[in-house]
């Protein structure tokens, strides 16, 4: 409420615009000066500060989706001021839920698509066939891309964008660069697995026979359409919502408590790649060699998307990856063991030598790109709590109590805001003692 001073003169009557209420006593409107100054006691060209009753209210707080401030890293892009302890749990929780549900209303749903069409489903094959199968999976697996969405948008009550980069948006010329990056990557990850195949087991065949065209081509038409939605998928909910919700944990710098030890190893970006590489490796069906070649890709990918400030990089080499990885098992007809069984030692070292000349290439290009790392924006425009703006004491204290004899108590007059209208007083205030005209309280 704006808090307009009093105009010259004794007092400003401010009637009710209404006829008289019978018997009401008419006052003018009182004024109260904080403690310590006289009305007119502000030195010549400077504004006297004057308070009326009701008390000027502090700024409410602002609506919308909360975002962070400026120059905050990929991994803390959660840590609004919105943030509290209990909302990563929630919606982690929320999250999870979600999924398992979908899952299960999409595996029901494919097992009654199997049994109309004169199929058997089985806990591996809910449509009964190795083509539509290998659809069904990567459409539930794609399905955590909206839940991620809606549950950082409805539960953490953040803009979505900061899933996708620092810049709140997928940036996308950076993405196609590090799709062409990609390329030569893959083939190189390539070379090392037939290299080191040909010096380990020189008799065992690289890839097996072709299957034919008849199932090789329907499956590679299912695989190019669906197969990016499936590894983005993975990359917002694990090396993004994931990664986020464990750095939104530990107080920032500025913050109280900030600079103790335990805030500053959570600010760090170590726990959420941690955290984030290995559910990656849990989440699949593998053991053994198998396990370490995916928690490698994943901790990789984790790192390159803290470094990088978005999830563009890992989408990239994540989707060429699957594509190659995919089209060679429909090559040689062995989809229905695709992303499961137990890997080997030379997929380990394949994979990360994989990882380590992506990384290496996309550092050098974000460099000389000067890809933002951050969060952008002006400081003062980024929406940021109210502060909490306390009214002084004597502003808030009860109204003095008139005396019993009808003496008002010392110091009591001009000390204290005016108390609204009662059934005892005046309209505008408490009836004046005395009988004489009150002027500005001092």
């Amino acid at each position: 409420m704006r808090n307009t001073p009093p105009p010259t003169g004794p007092s400003w009557h401010s009637g009710p615009s209404g006829p008289e209420q019978p018997g009401a006593q008419q006052h003018p409107q009182d004024w109260a000066w904080p403690p310590g100054a006289a009305a007119g006691s502000a030195a010549p060209g400077e504004a006297q500060a004057v308070w009326a009753w009701p008390p000027p209210q502090p700024p409410r707080a602002p609506s919308g989706p909360a975002q962070p401030p400026p120059g905050t890293p990929y991994h803390r892009m959660a840590r609004t001021w919105r943030f509290r302890w209990w909302i990563p749990p929630l919606a982690l929780i929320t999250a999870v839920l979600l999924i398992l549900v979908t899952q299960v209303v999409l595996i029901l749903a494919g097992n009654v698509a199997a049994l109309l069409g004169g199929r058997t489903p089985t806990a591996d094959s809910p449509l009964g066939a190795e083509i539509p199968d290998l659809a069904f999976m990567l459409i539930v697996l794609a399905t955590m891309t909206p839940i991620v969405f809606f549950t950082a948008r409805v539960v953490q009550w953040r803009r979505v964008g900061g899933l996708l980069s620092v810049e709140g948006r997928m940036r996308w010329g950076w993405l196609r660069t590090c799709f062409l990056v990609s390329l030569p990557i893959i083939a190189a990850y390539l070379g090392v697995l037939y290299t080191l195949q040909l010096v380990t087991s020189p008799e065992a065949a690289f890839v097996g026979p072709f299957v034919g065209a008849e199932r090789f081509l329907p499956a590679l038409a299912v695989i190019l359409l669906l197969v990016p939605f499936q590894a983005s998928a993975e990359e917002f909910a694990l090396r993004g919502f994931l990664m986020q919700l464990v750095g939104s944990y530990g107080r920032g710098a500025a913050e109280r408590r900030g600079g103790s030890l335990a805030s500053r190893a959570l600010r760090t970006p170590a726990l959420g790649i941690a955290v984030s590489g290995t559910v990656f490796a849990l989440l699949h069906d593998y053991h053994g060699w198998a396990l370490a070649d995916v928690a490698v890709f994943g901790v990789a990918m984790a790192w390159l998307t803290w470094y990088t400030g978005g999830l563009e990089a890992a989408i990239a080499l994540h989707v060429v990856h699957n594509l190659a990885a995919f089209g060679l098992s429909a090559f040689e007809g062995t989809l229905a063991e695709a992303a499961t069984g137990g890997g080997s030692w030379e997929g380990v070292v394949g994979t990360t030598t994989e990882a380590v000349l992506f990384c290496s290439v996309v550092v050098l290009l974000a460099r000389r790109r000067g890809l933002r790392r951050t969060a952008p924006g002006d400081p003062e425009a980024v929406q940021a709590p109210p502060e909490r703006r306390r009214l002084p004491r004597w502003v808030t204290q009860a109204p003095p109590v008139q005396d019993p004899a009808g003496a008002e108590p010392p110091g009591a007059h001009g000390s204290h805001f005016r108390t609204p209208p009662g059934p005892s007083q005046g309209p505008y205030g408490p009836p004046q003692y005395g009988g004489g005209t009150a002027g500005p309280a001092s």
